[in-house]
């Protein structure tokens, strides 16, 4: 038996490599389990969310034995990887450091706390763990795969932001243009690669290439989702008309860039938070609204002016799982699915362009909310919310406009 060093990538497609060579790892189930392992290692995962990992809600009914043969073939596939049951699931005994997306992470947070050179090398260190754009490829319609995904690429692109801003910072505009160009192309919509794009033709005397960029972002933007460029963007551009130097765009309220990733905003007041919802939520096609209970908190918060709600448009509300499995029928999931210690208390998903989430993680605070613009987050947060309750209800109109 071989006891050479196994490394294990998840940021790309699922594989496993000994020495370089790539070693099979069965079908793409398979994968989905030891993927779903590996993203917990050294803690027990109940089989329960393995199966919910690989199946979802069309799990087969012989589904548990399966678990057991992938198990027992992934052993046989990774003899040196210390794989045992430990009820109610299985533990993958494995380095955080044999594993790309814990690797890519550590490098991440160590950036967070660097600055200026140090953080930028940190970044490009970590930003090499990736063999493909796409994670957990391979891996089809894998529940996993579609929850996690864009959580990952959100993540790669936050830190490849950061980069590209330091490298702005140290005057290297030349050498990210190309790269900005095939950003902006994938990301059409991403204000803040827009924003770096317009620094780093500035920076290197394309001025009007870069007034020309905001200004066919604008069109997009009215066009396609019926907006505007944010105030950061706005600055920017006038900043630019006026000859000034490109520098990094200070946000109105808030901005967490540093901590919770890029197209994010917190906003403390509760006041300012019920203006933006209800003027987002106004015109809306679709607003998507997951909360705790069916108390009136988020239906005042919304302020829905009169015939706003079921008559107006695809007004839908999700009660959390917790709540909604005590009512028959409310719930199709069993005992398969576990309720949160902390619940989010309330969230509201936009046309999914925008997501409007209780508060910010750990701050306690009561009121605020954390703004996400990044239309692909929203969407996948949709997703997950849609497959993970059923029976969605509909949200009552609430009287009274604006303040």
């Amino acid at each position: 038996m071989s006891h050479a060093v196994i490394d294990l990538h998840l940021l790309g497609p699922v594989t496993a490599t000994r020495d370089g060579t790539e070693i099979p790892l069965g079908a793409p189930q398979q994968r989905t389990m030891l993927a779903a392992l590996l993203m917990e290692p050294g803690r027990v995962v109940p089989v329960d969310d393995l199966i919910d990992a690989v199946w979802g809600q069309r799990a087969p009914a012989a589904a548990r034995k399966a678990v057991q043969v992938y198990a027992s073939r992934l052993r046989h596939a990774l003899p040196t990887l210390d794989l045992r049951g430990r009820p109610p699931g299985y533990l993958l005994d494995v380095a955080p450091d044999r594993v790309d997306v814990h690797r890519f992470r550590a490098l991440v947070r160590a950036a967070g706390a660097a600055t200026g050179e140090h953080a930028r090398e940190l970044l490009r260190r970590a930003l090499t763990q990736w063999r493909g754009a796409v994670p957990l490829a391979g891996l089809g319609e894998a529940p996993l795969a579609q929850s996690l995904v864009p959580v990952l690429v959100e993540e790669r692109l936050a830190a490849l932001h950061r980069r590209i801003a330091l490298d702005l910072d140290a005057g290297r505009h030349h050498e990210v243009v190309s790269e900005l160009v095939a950003l902006t192309t994938a990301h059409p919509y991403r204000e803040s690669v827009h924003g770096l794009l317009m620094r780093a033709l500035h920076g290197t005397g394309r001025s009007a290439e870069a007034v020309a960029a905001y200004r066919a972002l604008d069109r997009r933007l009215a066009r396609e989702l019926g907006t505007e460029p944010g105030p950061q963007l706005r600055r920017l551009y006038a900043s630019i008309r006026r000859g000034h130097a490109a520098s990094p765009p200070e946000a109105d309220v808030a901005h967490t860039a540093g901590r919770y990733g890029t197209d994010v905003e917190r906003i403390d007041d509760p006041t300012l938070v019920a203006d933006r919802l209800w003027s987002v939520t106004r015109d809306a096609h679709e607003v998507l609204t997951v909360q705790p209970d069916r108390g009136a908190h988020l239906e005042t918060l919304l302020r829905l002016p009169p015939g706003q709600g079921r008559a107006g448009s695809g007004w839908r509300t999700i009660v959390h799982r917790r709540l909604a499995s005590r009512s028959a029928g409310a719930h199709q999931g069993g005992e398969r699915h576990r309720a949160a210690e902390h619940p989010v208390q309330w969230m509201v998903l936009v046309d999914r362009r925008i997501a409007f989430l209780s508060g910010a993680p750990g701050d306690g605070r009561r009121g605020g909310a954390l703004v996400i613009r990044n239309p692909g987050v929203v969407a996948a947060l949709a997703d997950l919310f849609e497959r993970s309750w059923a029976g969605p209800v509909d949200v009552e109109a609430a009287g009274g406009g604006p303040a």
